[in-house]
């Protein structure tokens, strides 16, 4: 009964934050819901959890690389610009845009899956270049570039929702 009390309480403390992290690299909620059980699932059904110091990072580990195997899977993850480095991208937004938060969550939403995914692990995940390049195997130049070219296709996709709406 112990044990049973134990996997609420895990759940009831990393549920919420597990589905959402995942629903921002995929996109849809009953894959992110899915991969969220998945990654829960995977400590529950371990015999020895003593080598797991920050329960939290682990399982925020478990459900990235969950998420970008179930992109992989699906074939709509494509490792495109493997040796691709353009010098003339520059950082630039649209600084004006000042969208709310549903408009930034629709935009991030309609991205192709590889920007969605490094915008999410960047921004909202706090990972660094070189994390994301040791989560996801992409290249770090790689990584630089999809993040500065999904960054700029949000700020677009922003831009022409403020004039639409």
């Amino acid at each position: 009964m112990k044990n049973s009390m134990d996997m609420e309480k895990i759940y009831d403390e990393h549920a919420v934050r597990l589905y959402n992290m995942s629903l921002r690299i995929l996109g849809d909620s009953c894959e992110a819901e899915e991969v969220m059980h998945d990654s829960l699932l995977q400590y529950y059904g371990m015999k020895d959890r003593s080598g797991i110091v920050d329960l939290r990072k682990w399982l925020s580990s478990v459900c990235i690389r969950k998420s970008i195997d179930r992109l992989r899977q699906k074939k709509k993850f494509k490792d495109f610009l493997d040796d691709y480095e353009d010098p003339a991208l520059d950082d630039t937004t649209g600084e004006d845009i000042n969208p709310d938060v549903e408009n930034i969550r629709k935009a991030l939403s309609s991205l192709p899956d590889n920007y969605r995914m490094i915008l999410s692990l960047h921004l909202f995940e706090g990972y660094d270049y070189e994390e994301i390049t040791q989560i996801t195997g992409i290249k770090a130049v790689t990584v630089r570039t999809l993040y500065i070219r999904g960054r700029r296709k949000l700020a677009e996709i922003l831009k022409q929702r403020q004039w639409t709406d």
